[in-house]
């Protein structure tokens, strides 16, 4: 008696998608076959991947490395950030202009070592503001103002003028004269004399009719002392007195004598401040991008 033939059981046919998979070419690492972090991988990839990136760094308890750049308003505040964050290899940069006095400071933690480059992505800046005092005084420099103007401008920053010799005007008799300018307002200037212990003269007719005069003393020059920078120390500064008629109608205006070596010398100083105040940690002067 015949035995049935027994036959094996056909394979299932392979899906398009399998079939692809295995005979077209596939991504692959081709250097370093082991690598190790901070290695330059190569990889070979067919025409037409997409090559796409999946960082966990987000899943950790821990960013792999500090990256901020944060912003001070006063020295105080950046110097204690930096002491705080340096590591060996921290430094910090100051940037001066000496035409335009602008001034910057940058402290980069992760700076570039002597034997190792950083990644100079933590960074911590401080850009110094001028001070409100400063401001004021130098934004009405060489501007003419009416009587009335002029007088109310020294009576509200009247506690910025000082007198370091008998020469300049304490800051009572700047308020004297000040008051004298707000009552000749109505009035016409008819002459002025320049004095020779200095300052100026000033005739006024208070009375047309009957010729009546009034004189009034305008100091030649006056002092101030202001910080240049917000929170800095005060500055010492000469200020000449002026006065113009045009149209026959009286202005009075101030010039400060060389706001430029006040405003460089105030910038070195503060320059100085900040290396003192980062102690072992090295400040360039210049910039590093």
């Amino acid at each position: 008696m015949n035995q049935p033939t027994l036959t094996s059981k056909p394979e299932p046919a392979e899906n398009i998608a399998a079939t692809l998979a295995r005979v077209l070419p596939a991504a692959a690492i081709i250097y370093p076959t082991e690598p190790t972090p901070g290695d330059t991988i190569h990889v070979a990839v067919p025409h037409g991947y997409v090559l796409q990136n999946f960082d966990t760094e987000s899943q950790c308890d821990n960013p792999r490395r500090a990256m901020a750049l944060a912003t001070f308003s006063d020295a105080a505040s950046f110097l204690a950030y930096v002491k705080r964050h340096a590591i060996d290899s921290t430094a910090a940069w100051c940037s001066f202009d000496p035409q335009t006095f602008a001034l910057s400071f940058t402290a980069v933690i992760d700076e570039h070592g002597p034997d190792a480059a950083g990644w100079r992505a933590h960074r911590a800046q401080f850009t110094p503001d001028m001070s409100a005092e400063w401001k004021a005084w130098k934004g009405k420099h060489a501007t003419p103002m009416a009587q009335v103007a002029f007088a109310e401008f020294l009576q509200e920053h009247e506690d910025d003028i000082t007198s370091d010799s008998q020469s300049m005007p304490t800051s009572l008799q700047m308020h004297a004269m000040a008051t004298d300018f707000v009552a000749n307002e109505e009035r016409t200037l008819k002459s002025s004399v320049r004095l020779q212990s200095g300052g100026v003269r000033l005739t006024y007719v208070t009375d047309a009719d009957k010729q009546t005069t009034e004189t009034m003393q305008m100091f030649e020059r006056f002092g101030i002392g202001i910080p240049v920078f917000h929170g800095g120390s005060a500055w010492a500064m000469t200020a000449r007195l002026k006065y113009r008629t045009p149209g026959g109608k009286l202005s009075f205006f101030y010039e400060l004598v060389r706001p430029d070596r006040t405003h460089a010398g105030a910038a070195a100083e503060l320059i100085e401040q900040i290396r003192i105040g980062l102690g072992e940690v090295p400040m360039f002067m210049g910039a590093c991008a």
